[in-house]
């Protein structure tokens, strides 16, 4: 009736209404997990559920079937988890040799650190030479 009228009360009423029907549609929300949380005897799961429930957070199992490792494609779950471990185990030993202070004959345990960021900027900026 709201849509095909040009009366302002009746828009005034409805919107009324809506408040209305919001704010009570979130006190039950409120009342309903409020009662679930109480009844529960594990709340840290019951509040993780009830996180889940509202913000639609579901599961999303995505496989990987297939990945290129060393220019060919496999498909062997076992192969690809081997080859993400390795890339990750030796991600910090690359960064380690390439770090230009290990070129410098400091000892880094007994530096200040206002100087082992000069020592760093230095290294920078002789790169970017």
């Amino acid at each position: 009736m709201c849509k095909k009228s040009n009366d302002p009360e009746l828009k005034k009423h409805y919107k009324n209404y809506c408040k209305i029907l919001s704010t009570v549609i979130i006190l039950a929300k409120k009342l309903y997990y409020n009662n679930k949380l109480t009844n529960s005897t594990n709340k840290p799961k019951t509040t993780w559920s009830i996180v889940k429930t509202i913000t639609n957070n579901k599961k999303n199992f995505n496989n990987i079937l297939m990945i290129g490792i060393d220019g060919k494609i496999t498909t062997h779950q076992q192969t690809i988890a081997e080859n993400f471990n390795y890339y990750y185990v030796s991600v910090a030993d690359n960064i380690s040799n390439n770090n230009p202070l290990n070129n410098n004959n400091v000892d880094l345990n007994k530096i200040n650190p206002s100087d082992y960021y000069i020592l760093c900027f230095n290294n920078l900026f002789q790169k970017l030479k």
